[in-house]
């Protein structure tokens, strides 16, 4: 697959946030409540990475527009943002969205295969918001079949990794197994399933973008989508 070509902006983008030498995420000002707040209202999610040409270290900065679906990124102490048309997963080879986005996701960028590193104190708050959320849903639908099925459940429903960095969780990941175990609520419990589904807020967010440029999408697939790419 061809790389897309990325074109420039002048648009006096902030550095690579590993350039200042500080974590955004490390630090945790604000109450909880705040947090939450600033998570429901963050419209860019930004990160950091690097890597290795020879000796030399080269670093790039991460922004994904929420409500556009558009990438951007700068690299080094280069003061533009070069617009990327299209972002995909280096393990899937499907374009990325907003729920793809994590600290450790692995991306192809032009072409370069990238692990995100670190991530914003706002993107680390957003993410941290919607797993919490996603946990505490897959919880209850685990709770519930327990009920109904003695057999264990497939290992990848209750897998979490585990990592001490912020923004870590694979919010995809949790999509998926959100879906997968309503669908199986869904024989016994019809009507508690579809009260424990995804929220409809995750699926508004995602097809924010076709939205914006003049398409629908239907929101149902999102689900379905998530539970397909988690499980491969």
């Amino acid at each position: 697959m061809a790389a897309p070509h990325a074109t420039s902006t002048d648009l006096d983008a902030p550095p690579p946030l590993g350039l200042s030498g500080a974590d955004p995420a490390s630090s945790d000002h604000g109450s909880e409540g705040s947090g939450a707040q600033d998570a429901q209202s963050c419209h860019c999610l930004e990160f950091d990475s690097w890597w290795n040409e020879g000796r030399n270290r080269r670093f790039v900065y991460i922004r994904y527009n929420i409500v556009e679906g558009a990438f951007q990124m700068a690299i080094d102490e280069d003061s533009n943002l070069y617009h990327v048309p299209v972002v995909y997963g280096a393990k899937t080879g499907e374009a990325v969205t907003v729920w793809d986005l994590h600290v450790g996701a692995e991306l192809d960028i032009l072409g370069r295969i990238t692990t995100l590193q670190r991530c914003s104190q706002t993107t680390a708050q957003w993410n941290k918001y919607w797993a919490d959320r996603l946990i505490a849903t897959r919880n209850r639908l685990l709770e519930e079949l327990r009920k109904y099925e003695l057999k264990k459940v497939e290992p990848w429903l209750t897998f979490q990794k585990p990592s001490p960095h912020s923004g870590s969780a694979d919010l995809r990941l949790l999509m998926g197994q959100v879906a997968a175990l309503g669908s199986q609520l869904a024989e016994y419990r019809p009507r508690l399933a579809a009260q424990l589904g995804l929220p409809k807020e995750m699926y508004e967010i995602e097809v924010m973008p076709k939205q914006v440029g003049g398409k629908t999408d239907n929101a149902d697939e999102v689900g379905n989508d998530s539970a397909a790419a988690s499980k491969s």
